[in-house]
């Protein structure tokens, strides 16, 4: 199972393919090989790197994202493969159909795990610390409850409100142009987002027509709707982080051991209906379940939880 994130932050890289491998030169010095079978994703974060014609045929064909990543980590493009599903037409035609109706209440269960994770999120992180944000726990569970069809008073932005400034202080605001807090959460976003991606074009959809995401620069607004349940699994690994430099200067960009902490995320337990699992096969099965709500038009989705209830 593919479970790593392969990052290029050094310049001078060159990738090339050989023999099932993903080799990384510098000029004609060979500096490693990584299998393709345990790669989730490639994320190039450095300015000066190369790549051969045949690494990205190789990369579509085994449908891996290839992220480049710009500033505080924030990808500026993905490439994805064109066709990698045996239905895909008939998939996509299903997913251009969806109506108003089915495509809000589908947004409404993503709501509503997203909101439900972000309690657990404090319940794991912060709970054991500070007792005091209990009435926070409680506010996010009732919000949760009174999620509407397409969210249509806004509950996921009132949900935020609390739950950000309960995980990382009053002083906290989410901005991801931000260094800091803001450029980790950032980094595993963007893993989670690729993973996403990977999981859509191998089910056969579309990723630019999302369910509530709608951006004519977006080529990818169905992971970014599908991915919004997940963002709390990252929210805790970057709250880890934080507590180790709790008596320290925060540093505005990550090391190799914050990057590897965070990218832990494709490791992860999570737990859906009470059967543990990992980030890539719950995604896969979160891809299958949305197209089986698409094709029988009613919300059929499972996000995984936090914590084994």
């Amino acid at each position: 199972m593919a479970s790593y994130v392969l990052e290029i932050a050094e310049n001078n890289r060159y990738l090339s393919i050989q023999h099932k491998n993903i080799c990384i030169k510098e000029q004609n010095t060979v500096l490693g090989t990584v299998p393709l079978d345990t790669v989730a994703c490639v994320m190039l974060t450095a300015p000066g790197i190369t790549v051969s014609k045949q690494f990205l045929v190789c990369m579509g064909e085994e449908n891996i994202p290839v992220l480049v990543m710009g500033s505080n980590y924030l990808p500026v493009s993905m490439v994805l493969p064109v066709s990698s599903h045996y239905r895909q037409s008939a998939v996509a035609e299903e997913q251009i159909k969806a109506g108003p109706t089915i495509k809000k209440q589908i947004w409404q269960q993503i709501v509503i795990a997203k909101i439900k994770n972000q309690a657990q999120a404090l319940e794991k992180c912060v709970l054991p610390l500070n007792t005091s944000i209990k009435k926070d726990i409680e506010a996010l569970k009732f919000l949760a409850q009174r999620v509407r069809s397409g969210d249509s008073d806004n509950k996921e932005a009132q949900a935020a409100r609390i739950y950000w400034q309960a995980l990382f202080g009053k002083n906290f605001l989410r901005n991801a142009e931000d260094e800091g807090i803001n450029s980790f959460l950032n980094y595993g976003y963007a893993i989670v987002r690729a993973v996403c991606a990977r999981a859509l074009c191998a089910s056969g959809f579309l990723p630019m027509f999302g369910v509530h995401h709608h951006n004519q620069f977006n080529a990818f607004c169905l992971a970014d709707d599908i991915m919004e349940p997940f963002r709390p699994f990252v929210d805790c690994l970057v709250y880890e982080l934080i507590q180790k430099y709790e008596n320290e200067n925060m540093p505005p960009s990550l090391s190799v051991q914050d990057k590897r902490h965070i990218s832990a995320i494709l490791q992860s337990p999570l737990y859906l209906e009470d059967e543990e699992s990992t980030l890539m096969p719950v995604v896969l099965k979160t891809a299958r379940a949305l197209y089986k709500s698409i094709a029988e038009k009613r919300a059929l989705l499972q996000f995984p939880e936090l914590k084994k209830q």
